[in-house]
């Protein structure tokens, strides 16, 4: 098979194509991310780190990028897989070429693939490991490309929090702050900084390997476990820091990640879903509402928990409810202690409100946790 790029799946699929974006070969797991103008927000958010991205939606960087609309300061992917690259960027706020960016960026892509087939075959096959081969290194037999993806070694999690997190920590202060709180970067994306910063918070934004003794020396009214990548059981250190917070009865909010990794300090296993919730539009039930919500989501792990109220699994901790799952798989998307001021959510709850004086359903209940205690 010739081409200008080939995809190289580990199961010895291979789909060809043209270079897209910057030359070479990359690694990393398939995921697909069903956006269609929030591609940005998709690729520069730190936890799809390492990853190749499938956009299911056809026609990519139609409305170019811009500055205000980034996650983050950096591109994360290792790779791109589009159907038909946008010759024509037009948005009043773009301000360069998407291909431009992740060219500079060093990501490398592969474009005029059919992606509906490739999201059915990654939708069937869970976990798929994969190789983008581009130019020169696309001349190699298909027999040797795909040894190649099945002789690569998928990064650790601590590899990848290492990988996401800030070096040092930093502030962001509110202009009238209320309070103050330890976001314990797991790859935060700039949406969770803003929303909290925007209610009154002053954000002390802290690495991944901050410890008890320095949270505790920062004096912060409530603690954050941001998003990021993984598998949560591989994230022992944070597990730890967050047990130990259980014990002084700190609130804690935990998103994405952070969710995962609070409910293992409350002692729930996490399991690898059939299929992984990608992309906006993944509808949440609200048990106390009896109202659904729409989510935007980005994880292949959830949290193995019965539905209903039960005691917490690490003994001491008291009851635990969850309070909202997901109506496509029933999995657990938040959980509350009742006995603790704890909360966390699977989804990314940034978007749930539109304007600065709405109610927010997350973080506005996180604000009287740190208020209340409860």
């Amino acid at each position: 098979m010739s081409a200008s790029a080939k995809l190289v799946l580990a199961d010895g699929t291979i789909y060809a194509g043209t270079s897209y974006a910057a030359p070479g070969a990359v690694f990393g797991n398939l995921i697909f991310d069903t956006t269609m103008t929030g591609y940005q927000h998709s690729l520069t958010n730190p936890a799809n780190v390492g990853t190749i991205m499938v956009f299911t939606f056809p026609h990519i960087g139609n409305v170019g990028v811009n500055d205000a609309d980034a996650e983050s300061d950096q591109y994360w992917p290792a790779g791109v897989v589009v159907r038909d690259p946008a010759r024509v960027r037009s948005n009043w706020q773009s301000e360069r070429s998407l291909v431009e960016d992740l060219t500079t960026a060093g990501v490398v892509g592969i474009s005029g693939l059919d992606t509906r087939a490739l999201t059915r075959h990654v939708r069937r096959s869970g976990q798929v490991a994969a190789g983008i081969f581009g130019g020169a290194d696309a001349q190699a037999t298909d027999a040797e490309l795909v040894a190649q993806v099945q002789a690569w070694q998928q990064p650790s999690t601590s590899q990848l929090l290492e990988a996401v997190t800030t070096d040092e920590a930093y502030e962001v202060a509110a202009d009238q702050p209320q309070a103050t709180v330890a976001v314990i970067d797991l790859g935060v994306r700039r949406a969770t900084i803003t929303q909290l910063v925007q209610r009154g918070n002053t954000v002390k934004v802290m690495p991944a390997s901050t410890t008890i003794e320095e949270l505790t020396a920062a004096n912060v009214d409530g603690v954050v476990f941001s998003s990021g990548p993984g598998n949560p059981a591989e994230a022992t250190d944070q597990i730890s820091l967050a047990a130990a917070l259980l014990e002084t009865r700190m609130p804690v909010l935990g998103i994405g990640l952070g969710h995962q990794i609070v409910a293992a300090a409350l002692g729930y296993a996490s399991m690898l879903l059939p299929q992984a919730q990608r992309g906006p539009n993944q509808p949440v039930f609200d048990v106390a509402s009896g109202q659904s919500i729409i989510t935007n989501q980005n994880h292949h792990y959830a949290v193995d928990a019965p539905l209903g109220t039960h005691p917490a699994p690490n003994a001491g901790y008291g009851d635990v409810t969850v309070t909202q799952h997901s109506l496509n798989d029933h999995s657990v998307e938040a959980l509350r202690a009742e006995e603790l001021p704890v909360l966390t959510v699977q989804y990314y709850p940034e978007n749930t409100a539109l304007a600065i004086d709405e109610p927010h359903p997350v973080f506005d209940a996180f604000a009287t946790l740190m208020a209340t205690g409860k």
